[in-house]
C-alpha cells in the first residue's frame, strides 16, 4: 500500500554522463580526473508538453577531457535544438560538434576542439560547460487525480571513478508552464519536497538544493524530483500504457530486431498482460488503497493509533483483526471462550474507544463466533478512515514514523532485567511491537538467550491476560505464549483470512478500468507523485565513465 505516491515497474529516468577519450585510448590509459563544484538543471516545462533542460557544470580539471557524451530522457529529443558552451576564465568556447552519442543508447556528444583542450589541459583549471536541449514527450497523466499531470526528472550525475569526491553543490529547478501561478495545486515527488517553491517572476518555480551530494546516491535517485499541475496547462501529455513501454523498448533495441518486430510485439503484448495481471493482483490483494498526493509542507500523521498505523504499514488483514481484538480483550471489552476454530468470544460490551472496536464488537455473532461478513465491513471501513486521515500529510514520512515507534517498543522490552519488568512491559507494548511484520519470528528469537525464571506465581499468560501485565512462567514462555495467541487468532477467528483479503482490497483498491486508448513511443513508468506515469525514461542504465 503506497499511500502517496504510486509506483509502477518502470524504468525510472535516467541521464547518463560520460567523459570522452582520445581515439583509441582505452578506459585504463584514459587520465579523467576532476572535481564537479557545482551542477545545476532548470527543467522547463513548455505548453506544447515537452520540456527545455538547460545544464551548467562548474568543473576543475586534472586530468584530459575531450569531450562529453550526455544522456537524455528518451529518443524524441530534439537534436537540432542542442547548443553548448564552455567557459574557461572571461574566454568563450564553443564545441567542435554537437552530435549523436555514439557511446551511449540515448544522448548526445559534445565534442571539445583543440584549442579548448589546450586550454584546459593545465593542472587545477576551472571551467564551466553549458548544455541546453529540447526534450518533447515528457509531460503524463497523473492517474489517480483527475485533471492532473507531471514529470519526474534525475539530475544527471558522474562516474565516481572519474570525479573526485562528492558534488559541490546540486540545484535542480523546475519551471511550471506559462500561466499556472496557483502554488497550491502543485504537488512533489514523494520525499521530494522543494526547498523554496515562488511565482515572484510571473511563473511558478520550484528549487531542490541539496550539498557534498555523492555521484552513486545521486544514481541511484536519492536527488529525483519531480512536480504535478492541472493538465489546461499544456497541449500535449501522455498516458502510462504498455505501448508506450513497448514503444520505446524496440525502439531501442534497433535495427537488429526489425526482422523480429512482429514477434516480438506479440509475444511482449502476451507476456506484459500476463505479468501484469499477475502482479497487479498479487499487489492488490495487501494494497489497502491507493496513494494520495503529499502537499507542500506536510509531515507524517502522528495520532493514529497501533491498530490504525497497522494498516498505514500494510500489515496482513488478520493481524490488524487481531489486534483490535487484543485491544478489547486489554479493555475488558471481550473474553475468549476458546482459540480452537472457530474461535468463540463473549462480548463484554456493546461498543469500544473506537468506530473500529464498535464494529468489530458487532460483528461477534450470539454464539460467540466472528461473522465473516460483517468483519470484512469493519476492515473496509477501518481503511477508508485510515485513508482519510492520512490526506495532506507525507505517508513515507508516517510510515517511517511508526515503524521507529516499533523499534523502540521492541528494543525497550528487551532491555528489562527480571523476568517481572519483561512480563509487565511486554504487556505493555505489545500492540506497537506487534507492527513488525516479522512479529512472530522476532518474538521466538529475540528473547532466547534471556535467562528465563519463575515469575510471580509461575503461571501462563493467557490471551485473556494480554496487555494487563499478568505475568508468565518465565520470559521464553511468555513470549511463546504471545505468538500461540497472535497465531490462532490469525488462523481461527473466521476462515480462509487470504480470501477475505482479496474481498477487501477489491473493495477499498478496486482495479482501474482499462484505459480507453494508448499513446505511443518512450518507456513511460511509475514514480511521478499521485500516480503520474515516469514522464522520461532513458533505456541505457550506465552511470557515466569513458568512452
Amino acid at each position: 500500500m503506497k499511500l502517496t505516491v504510486a509506483f509502477s515497474s518502470a524504468v525510472l529516468i535516467l541521464l547518463c554522463f560520460s567523459v570522452a577519450a582520445p581515439a583509441g585510448m582505452s578506459f585504463a590509459q584514459a587520465a579523467y580526473d576532476f572535481a564537479l563544484n557545482r551542477e545545476a538543471v532548470d527543467v522547463t516545462i513548455l505548453k506544447d508538453g515537452s520540456i527545455d533542460i538547460d545544464y551548467t557544470f562548474d568543473f576543475t580539471n586534472y586530468g584530459q577531457l575531450d569531450g562529453v557524451d550526455i544522456g537524455l530522457p528518451n529518443s524524441d529529443y530534439d537534436a537540432s535544438s542542442a547548443t553548448a558552451q564552455i567557459t574557461v576564465g572571461s574566454q568563450v568556447y564553443q564545441p567542435s560538434l554537437i552530435h549523436k552519442s555514439p557511446y551511449i543508447p540515448i544522448g548526445m556528444a559534445v565534442e571539445f576542439g583543440p584549442q579548448l583542450m589546450q586550454a584546459i589541459d593545465v593542472y587545477g583549471t576551472s571551467f564551466t560547460l553549458t548544455f541546453h536541449v529540447n526534450n518533447p514527450h515528457m509531460v503524463y497523466e497523473n492517474e489517480l487525480v483527475k485533471g492532473t499531470v507531471g514529470i519526474k526528472f534525475r539530475p544527471t550525475w558522474f562516474d565516481p571513478s572519474y570525479q573526485r569526491g562528492p558534488t559541490g553543490t546540486l540545484v535542480s529547478t523546475i519551471i511550471f508552464p506559462q500561466g499556472f501561478v496557483d502554488i497550491t495545486t502543485a504537488v512533489y515527488l514523494q520525499d521530494r519536497p522543494w526547498q523554496s517553491i515562488s511565482n515572484a517572476t510571473g511563473q511558478v518555480i520550484a528549487t531542490w538544493t541539496n550539498t557534498s551530494v555523492s555521484p552513486s546516491d545521486q544514481e541511484s535517485g536519492l536527488y529525483d524530483i519531480g512536480a504535478g499541475f492541472p493538465k489546461e496547462y499544456v497541449d500535449k501529455y501522455y498516458t502510462n500504457g504498455a505501448f508506450d513501454a513497448l514503444g520505446s523498448f524496440f525502439a531501442s533495441l534497433g535495427t537488429l530486431c526489425l526482422a523480429l518486430l512482429p514477434l516480438i510485439i506479440i509475444a511482449g503484448l502476451i507476456a506484459i498482460v500476463v505479468v501484469s495481471n499477475y502482479r497487479s493482483a498479487k499487489k492488490r490483494a495487501t494494497d489497502y488503497f491507493e496513494p494520495e498526493l503529499s502537499m507542500a509542507g506536510a509531515g507524517p500523521r502522528r495520532d493514529l493509533t497501533a491498530v490504525e498505523a497497522a494498516v498505514a504499514l500494510e500489515l496482513p488483514v488478520e493481524m490488524v483483526a487481531t489486534m483490535i481484538l487484543f485491544g478489547l480483550i486489554k479493555k475488558g471489552k471481550v473474553k475468549v471462550v476458546t482459540l480452537e476454530s472457530p474461535m468463540s468470544l463473549t462480548k463484554l460490551a456493546t461498543a469500544g474507544d473506537y468506530q473500529y472496536e464498535t464494529d468489530y464488537l458487532g460483528a461477534i455473532d450470539q454464539d460467540g463466533t466472528v461473522d465473516r461478513l460483517k468483519l470484512k465491513g469493519t476492515i473496509v471501513a477501518l481503511v477508508d478512515s485510515v485513508k482519510t486521515k492520512l490526506r495532506g500529510f507525507d505517508y513515507r514520512a508516517t510510515r517511517n514514523y511508526y515503524e521507529s515507534i516499533c523499534k523502540t517498543a521492541w528494543a525497550q522490552v528487551k532491555a528489562n532485567g527480571t523476568p517481572e519488568e519483561f512480563s509487565q512491559s511486554l504487556a505493555e507494548k505489545n500492540e506497537w511491537m506487534m507492527l513488525d511484520k516479522d512479529y512472530p519470528r522476532r518474538m521466538e528469537t529475540t528473547y532466547i538467550f534471556i535467562p528465563t525464571g519463575t515469575v510471580g506465581g509461575g503461571r501462563r499468560a493467557s490471551i485473556s491476560s494480554v496487555g494487563t501485565g499478568v505475568p508468565g512462567k518465565g520470559i521464553q514462555d511468555v513470549a511463546k505464549g504471545y505468538v500461540n495467541q497472535v497465531r490462532s487468532s490469525c488462523n481461527n477467528m473466521v476462515s480462509s483470512f487470504k480470501s477475505l483479503s482479496k474481498e477487501i482490497t477489491s473493495i477499498t483498491n478496486p482495479p482501474p478500468p482499462p484505459p480507453a486508448h494508448s499513446s505511443g513511443g518512450g518507456f513511460g513508468g511509475g514514480g511521478f507523485g499521485g500516480g503520474c506515469a515516469c514522464a522520461c525514461a532513458c533505456a541505457c542504465a550506465c552511470a557515466g565513465g569513458g568512452r
